[in-house]
């Protein structure tokens, strides 16, 4: 009975690990087949995050610009409220 059992153990860990193996196998044959993908993936995400930097710098000479306008605005209400 015990003989049984622990056979019975052998061959279930046995087959655990071949699975665990074959999906080993599996995940690294699709790493290799995408790897193509990959990169095209990663040059696109890279062109677009250069796209946002770009995008936010001009904004951000645009807000300085605003600022200016933000101080003569202050100041007229400023004389406004003096008067």
């Amino acid at each position: 009975m015990i003989g049984n059992s622990i056979m019975l153990m052998f061959i279930g860990m046995g087959v655990v690990f071949l699975f665990l193996v074959l999906l080993n196998i599996a995940i690294s044959l699709l790493t290799v087949f995408s790897r193509e993908h990959t990169r095209r993936e990663e040059t696109t995400l890279a062109e677009e995050a250069l796209a946002r930097r770009q995008k936010k710098k001009k904004r951000y000479i645009k807000e300085e610009d605003n600022g200016l306008n933000t101080a003569v605005i202050s100041a007229a209400i400023h004389a406004y409220r003096n008067a």
